[in-house]
């Protein structure tokens, strides 16, 4: 399933292409995004410091911000049995830190050293659809010249590559990317 269907690209970008291709460059551009900015579906993080001194910090940091979350789990040691914990367990804040509590139906002052976090990453739809579009634009315009002439007409192209990875950096500085330091 694409981002924008061949119909709402349209919209936003003039071409003669068949719907069949056009779908074939929303779907590669979407591909692109997706290994870039990860996908929207529920995601799963597991946590493992078994020797971990005195158990895990207080504050677990998870790779995405997320919209909602599904279960989290821990437990002290791999043969131990999981314990799913309550949302009062835990405090969620600034979209992607997960703050262990000392009171609660679980209470503990550290995280076990397994944990595992079902999640669903909070999403940036708005700004995938704009990227999917720029970049079949980009793609519809591709010709694999660097520069064509026609009589007193010169035209430069812009470098593909180049373009793609100023569009898919949009994606990296967006709120769902771990921020770099």
């Amino acid at each position: 399933m694409t981002i924008l269907t061949a119909t709402e690209l349209r919209t936003h970008v003039e071409t003669d292409l068949a719907d069949p291709a056009l779908t074939r460059l929303a779907s590669a551009a979407e591909q692109l995004i997706i290994r870039e900015a990860g996908d929207t579906t529920a995601l799963t993080e597991v946590f493992n410091e078994e020797n971990f001194p005195a158990g895990r910090e207080r504050i677990l940091y998870l790779a995405r911000t997320t919209s909602s979350i599904a279960s989290i789990k821990e437990r002290d040691h791999f043969d131990d049995a999981q314990i799913t914990l309550s949302s009062d367990d835990y405090r969620q804040e600034a979209g992607r830190n997960l703050i262990r509590l000392r009171e609660g139906t679980n209470p503990r002052q550290f995280w076990a050293s397994h944990v595992e976090a079902i999640y669903t990453p909070d999403t940036d739809s708005d700004l995938r659809e704009l990227v999917q579009i720029n970049l079949v634009k980009l793609a519809v315009m591709y010709s694999g010249a660097q520069r064509e002439e026609e009589g007193d007409f010169e035209f430069w192209h812009l470098d593909h590559a180049t373009e793609t990875r100023k569009l898919l950096a949009l994606l990296n500085n967006s709120k769902n990317r771990m921020p770099l330091v």
